[in-house]
C-alpha cells in the first residue's frame, strides 16, 4: 500500500504523515526532503539558482519513482498537483487531500525557507485560490477543526479495506473489522456521540440522533431523549436499533433498547478503545443516578458487536490508554497476552494498528469467554471488576473518566492486598509499573465521609447494612479469586 497526503504548505502533511506511518507500519517519505538529499541543496536554493522548472522536473521524476515503492506514507510537495501528469498518477494511488482554509494556513506559515512565499505571507490566499480547484479532484480530509489524531484516524478511515474477522463468541456475535465502522452508514435507527459524529460524518447516515458525550449523559434525561427519537421513527420490535460512541452511549443505548417496547435487537459500533474491550462485550448496560455509577442496569446482549480499531486513533491523549488499561488488567486476570502486552507496551501507545488489532482480538475473546460462563454477574463474570471498587470513588469524588479511575483503582487495590501479604511485593511492583507507563498515578486523597457512602452502596456490598465487600483479588497474572474486606480498612489506602 502507497498513502500519498496532498495539500498546501503548511497544511500539516509532514506532521500527520509522519504519525500515519507508524500507524500503518510503513516507512515516511517527504518529497522535499529527498529532493533536498539527492541536490544537496535546500529547495530555496534550488528555486533560486536553478529555478522552478527544474524543481518541478526532479518532483515529477521523484513521484515515478516512489509509485514503484510500496509500504511508504509520502508527504507531497504543495504544488505537485499543478502537472496534469502528477495529477493522473496520484488519482490511481491512496491520494487524501488535507483541505484547511487559507486563513489558517496564514496563521501557521513562515516565509522561512518558502520562495513561493518571498513576496510576504498573503501571497498564500492567491496561491491557494490558484490551486483550490485542483485540490479538490482528491478525497479529502477536513483538518481545521481536528486535532492530529482526529485527521489520522479520518485518513486511515478513507483507505482501511481490511478484513472482517467474526471471533467465535459464546455469548454474541463479535467481529473486528478495520474499516468495518464505515458499514453504519446502512443503519437507520441510529443513535451516536457528537463527537463520533463530528470525526466521521461522511459514513453516519443523516437520520442519526445524537447525544451528547461523557457520564453527565448517561443518566435518564438522556435515556428519555433516545426513546422519543425511536417513537419518532416508528421502531418496531423487528428493526435494528445501533449505538456508536464510547461506554456511555452502548450503555443508554443498550438499555433503551432492551426496554422499549420489551426488546428491540441492538448493534453496537463501540467507538473508544474501553468501549471495544469492556463496555460492548457483554451485554452490560447501565445508568448513573443519584451519583452512584450504573446504579441502575440491566443485561442484554447485542444482536452484533463490530469492532474497527481504526475510529479509536480519533481519541484525545490520555482518553486513548485508558482502553489500555482495561485490556491490561483482563490479561492479568486471564495470564493470557500479559508478557506481550508489556512487551508491546510501546507500539500500543504509539496506536500501531496491527498491534491493536491483535490486542483487541485477544482481549475481546477472554473477556468473552469469561462472559460466556457467567453471564449474569452471579459468580466468575465478578472478577471483571478488579480495579473498579477503588475506581468508583475516584470517578465521581476526583472527577477523573472512568478508565482512569480504574487504573487508580487497580494500583489501590494491589497495594492493599499487597500489605496484608496476600499478594508478592514483585508482583504488585510489576503492575504498578505497567499502569504508570500507560497513564501515570497520580492519584488524590478522597472526602472518607463521600467515600464510605458510595461503597456501601456498592453492587458488591455483602448487605446494606454490612460494613464487609467482596472484591476481586489477582495474586499472580492467571490466578484469581474473592475477598471479603472491611469498608474502613479498604478505605485507608484511598483517604
Amino acid at each position: 500500500m502507497r498513502v500519498f497526503l496532498i495539500g498546501m504548505m503548511g497544511s500539516g502533511k509532514s506532521t500527520i504523515g509522519r504519525i500515519l506511518s507508524s500507524v500503518l507500519d510503513k516507512k515516511f517519505i517527504d518529497m522535499d526532503s529527498e529532493i533536498e538529499r539527492a541536490k544537496g541543496m535546500s529547495i530555496s536554493e534550488i528555486f533560486e539558482k536553478e529555478g522552478e522548472k527544474e524543481f518541478r522536473r526532479l518532483e515529477k521524476n521523484l513521484l515515478k519513482e516512489l509509485v514503484r515503492s510500496d509500504e511508504i506514507v509520502v508527504s507531497t510537495g504543495g504544488g505537485v498537483i499543478l502537472d496534469n501528469e502528477n495529477r493522473q498518477t496520484l488519482k490511481g494511488e491512496n491520494s487524501i487531500y488535507l483541505r484547511l482554509p487559507p486563513a489558517d494556513l496564514y496563521r501557521r506559515v513562515s516565509v522561512k525557507g518558502r520562495p513561493l512565499l518571498r513576496e510576504g505571507k498573503e501571497s498564500i490566499f492567491r496561491i491557494w485560490e490558484e490551486r483550490r480547484e485542483l485540490y479538490e479532484q482528491f478525497p479529502s480530509v477536513e483538518t481545521s477543526s481536528q486535532t492530529q489524531w482526529e485527521t489520522v484516524a479520518a485518513i486511515s478511515m478513507k483507505i482501511a479495506a481490511g478484513e472482517r474477522k467474526t471471533l467465535n463468541s459464546s455469548s454474541h456475535p463479535v467481529s473486528i473489522s478495520p474499516g468495518g465502522f464505515k458499514s453504519i452508514g446502512r443503519m437507520p435507527n441510529t443513535v451516536v456521540s457528537k463527537r463520533v459524529q463530528r470525526i466521521f460524518s461522511e459514513w453516519i447516515p443523516s437520520s442519526a440522533f445524537s447525544i451528547d458525550d461523557g457520564e453527565e449523559a448517561k443518566g435518564f434525561h438522556t435515556l428519555f431523549q433516545i426513546y422519543e427519537y425511536l417513537m419518532d421513527r416508528g421502531v418496531s420490535r423487528s428493526d435494528m436499533v445501533v449505538g456508536a460512541g464510547g461506554g456511555t452511549v452502548t450503555d443508554l443505548v443498550g438499555f433503551a433498547s432492551s426496554t422499549f417496547k420489551r426488546g428491540v435487537p441492538i448493534t453496537l459500533y463501540p467507538t473508544t478503545l474501553l468501549a471495544q474491550v469492556d463496555a460492548s462485550i457483554g451485554g452490560k448496560n447501565g445508568l448513573n443516578f443519584e451519583g452512584c455509577k450504573n446504579v441502575v442496569g440491566n443485561f442484554y446482549m447485542p444482536y452484533e458487536t463490530i469492532i474497527d480499531p481504526v475510529v479509536t486513533l480519533s481519541m484525545d491523549e490520555g482518553r486513548f490508554e485508558e482502553g489500555l488499561v482495561e485490556a491490561f488488567k483482563i490479561f492479568l486476570i486471564t495470564g493470557r497476552w500479559y508478557e506481550n502486552f508489556k512487551s508491546r507496551c510501546r507500539d500500543l501507545k504509539n496506536r500501531n494498528l496491527r498491534a491493536l488489532s491483535e490486542m483487541l482480538e485477544e482481549a475481546v475473546r477472554q473477556k468473552d469467554r469469561i462472559v460466556a460462563i457467567d453471564t449474569r454477574e452471579t459468580g466468575m463474570r465478578r472478577i471483571l471488576n478488579l480495579g473498579h471498587t477503588l475506581g468508583h470513588l475516584y470517578e465521581p469524588l476526583a472527577g477523573v473518566s472512568h478508565g482512569m479511575a480504574v487504573a487508580w483503582g487497580l494500583e489501590r487495590e494491589m497495594h492493599y492486598f499487597a500489605n496484608l501479604g496476600l499478594i508478592d511485593e514483585e508482583m504488585y511492583r510489576e503492575v504498578s509499573e505497567t499502569l504508570s507507563e500507560i497513564v501515570g498515578l497520580d492519584f488524590p486523597q478522597l472526602p472518607v465521609e463521600d467515600a464510605l457512602r458510595l461503597l456501601r452502596n456498592d453492587k458488591k456490598a455483602t448487605t446494606s447494612e454490612s460494613m464487609e465487600i467482596e472484591i476481586p483479588l489477582v495474586r499472580k497474572p492467571g490466578s484469581f479469586e474473592f475477598a471479603k474486606v472491611r469498608l474502613d480498612d479498604l478505605l485507608a489506602v484511598v483517604v
